[in-house]
């Protein structure tokens, strides 16, 4: 019989995911109520079993008290890749002022270099979304989650364009060099590409 997972599996997943790390039963059963996701211990417990059935979390026993609990990390292996991603570019520009104090030039090749790796994120999301069906949930917090990353440094840069006319002329200029230079990879020499094989 196929187990349904509802709202408070989706939220004790979300927060699993978030966490990165396995954590005992009590601590998550305390923080998900101080997030305000009120649930009772049983109704947790059954919620965990849920996801344990799905293969979607795993279960560690250490001793009669002490019962963690994480991600199958091995199954959502693309969704781990998306938040090392996230981590990897967290940890290059730590933070708002240091984007901002780097050249108008080197903050959009960044923000073009992120949506461009993001989007291929999106593409793998929604294919694997076709392969299992079940997973769209999942599949579509990984998105989320890449999509929040992608859009803060596009904010930060729309920051620095309104800081002068200047800025947005240049960085106008900038992406449409950038556009033109696809246009002509994509279309002018289209008559080159391979053609498919039937």
């Amino acid at each position: 019989m196929e187990i349904e997972t509802d709202e408070y599996c989706n939220e004790i997943f979300t927060f699993l995911v978030a966490n990165r790390n396995k954590i005992r039963f009590n601590r998550l059963h305390k923080t998900l109520n101080a997030l305000d996701v009120k649930i009772t211990k049983p109704t947790l417990i059954a919620h965990l079993h849920h996801l344990l059935a799905k293969g979607s979390i795993l279960q560690k026993k250490e001793g009669r008290q002490n019962i963690t609990y994480q991600v199958n990390w091995k199954k959502f292996e693309y969704l781990n890749e998306a938040i090392e991603f996230k981590t990897l570019i967290a940890n290059k520009l730590k933070d708002e002022k240091t984007f901002k104090s780097s050249s108008l030039e080197y903050q959009i090749a960044f923000v073009h270099g992120i949506l461009s790796m993001l989007q291929l994120y999106y593409l793998q999301l929604s294919i694997l979304s076709i392969e299992c069906p079940r997973a769209k949930p999942i599949n579509n917090l990984g998105a989320l989650l890449i999509h929040r990353l992608y859009d803060s440094y596009r904010l930060w840069l729309l920051d620095t364009c309104k800081q002068s006319k200047e800025n947005i002329q240049k960085a106008l200029d900038l992406l449409n060099k950038k556009t033109e230079e696809y246009q002509n990879l994509l279309f002018k020499h289209s008559a080159n590409l391979p053609q498919a094989q039937s």
